[in-house]
């Protein structure tokens, strides 16, 4: 078994929102019905509401980037975004890096006119300020074609997935289709993550993420599990936090 990074709330949130997720996350489970009630008055989903994030998710991420300054500096770099929709990531991005431009279709060696994010989802995405969306199957070369196109000469500094299976309600199904989407995931960044780049790779509890992380480190120089405090705790999600691609 491998320890999780306990993770710290931005200080910008606030006491009085630190008070109120201590409330919250101190109830006790409750049974589905009360799934809507748990809904409204969870305080991540509120403050997504407040400020505009399209999924109380996003607040996972900016744990993540502000703990292990995952922000790429160079100019040449860009954020990949897998199974990037509704688009609540994507927004942590391109609040963070970008500017508030349109995306444009430039010639792909212009680095300054190339897109600094792109997202991809097989589902659509409402569009998203100065992020670029590739509707489509990351593992299909004519999605590899058009996301290497839209590089252009940038280099990808940091990929992330918050991607999860579609689960059957079995265990060993379920574990397997985990570990299967994120071997995909490492095999993507394999072939577009730039030496020296960062993933962010979610998995679930369930077998075989000892041995994931194993593999993992052959090509990372470090490789942390975190649970951020956005993440129910009833739910078993966590993230690899990979840090450091080797050649």
């Amino acid at each position: 078994m491998f320890a999780v990074h306990a993770m710290r709330l931005p200080a910008a949130l606030g006491l009085q929102f630190r008070q109120q997720l201590r409330w919250m996350t101190s109830k006790k489970g409750g049974s589905s019905h009360r799934y809507m009630d748990r809904q409204l008055q969870d305080p991540f989903v509120k403050l997504a509401k407040s400020e505009q994030f399209r999924s109380r998710s996003s607040y996972k991420l900016i744990e993540i980037i502000d703990r292990h300054s995952l922000a790429p500096k160079a100019a040449a770099t860009c954020v990949v975004d897998c199974g990037a929709a509704p688009g609540g990531w994507s927004q942590v991005i391109a609040r963070r890096f970008e500017s508030t431009s349109k995306p444009r279709s430039l010639p792909e060696d212009d680095i300054s006119a190339s897109p600094r994010i792109i997202a991809v989802d097989l589902l659509p995405m409402q569009p998203i300020p100065s992020v670029h969306f590739i509707q489509g199957d990351f593992l299909e070369q004519s999605i590899k074609s058009q996301i290497q196109s839209a590089l252009g000469q940038r280099r990808v500094g940091l990929m992330l997935s918050d991607m999860a299976p579609s689960f059957t309600g079995h265990h060993s199904v379920d574990a397997a289709r985990t570990m299967n989407l994120c071997e995909d995931v490492l095999a993507f960044s394999d072939e577009f993550l730039a030496y020296g780049g960062h993933l962010v790779l979610k998995f679930f509890m369930g077998g075989g993420e000892a041995e994931l992380r194993k593999t993992l480190r052959e090509s990372f120089d470090r490789v942390l599990v975190e649970k951020p405090d956005a993440s129910r705790k009833q739910s078993s999600e966590q993230y690899f936090v990979c840090i450091g691609k080797r050649v």
